[in-house]
């Protein structure tokens, strides 16, 4: 065996060591400065694929929180309350059809800070009722995260 032999086997390891170490940093989330954007974004793919109602676009300024929803469901629904934070931000009989999407605007207890920076609202709780079945929940996967506007 030849040294170029050795030393072109040695760094062939490495690099595949390397290559290992850095998808599994990758895979447990372990690059810091991710953190907040991938946060958010997880926030939105859930929300934007939730059942039956989804939440596509947020916005919130001040106390002021819009939600733009669809229904994703095959029925008629209606929204009667969402809470979070532990509070009733939206009480109202609004009427979706399926597939409809409507802007439902919210009060929520937190105000937003500056344009630009961070909101959470956490333990999202829509009531609704279906058919003749009243008081049914849906209960958020995740927080609700945006960027105050």
């Amino acid at each position: 065996m030849s040294k170029g032999q050795v030393s072109t086997e040695y760094l062939v390891i490495l690099a595949i060591v390397l290559v290992v170490a850095l998808v599994v940093v990758y895979l447990v989330g372990g690059f810091a400065g991710m953190g907040a954007g991938t946060m958010e974004t997880q926030s939105m793919q859930a929300w934007g694929t939730a059942a039956p109602f989804a939440i596509t676009i947020l916005k919130q300024s001040g106390t002021t929180l819009e939600l733009e929803m669809r229904n994703n469901d095959v029925s008629t629904l209606v929204l009667t309350d969402i809470s979070m934070d532990g509070a009733s931000v939206f009480s109202s009989n609004t009427t979706f059809t399926s597939g409809e999407k409507k802007v439902v605007t919210a009060t929520v207890v937190t105000a937003c800070g500056a344009a630009g920076s961070d909101f959470s609202h956490q333990n999202v709780i829509m009531t609704y009722n279906k058919g003749q079945i009243t008081g049914k929940t849906q209960v958020g996967a995740r927080p609700l995260m945006g960027k105050c506007s």
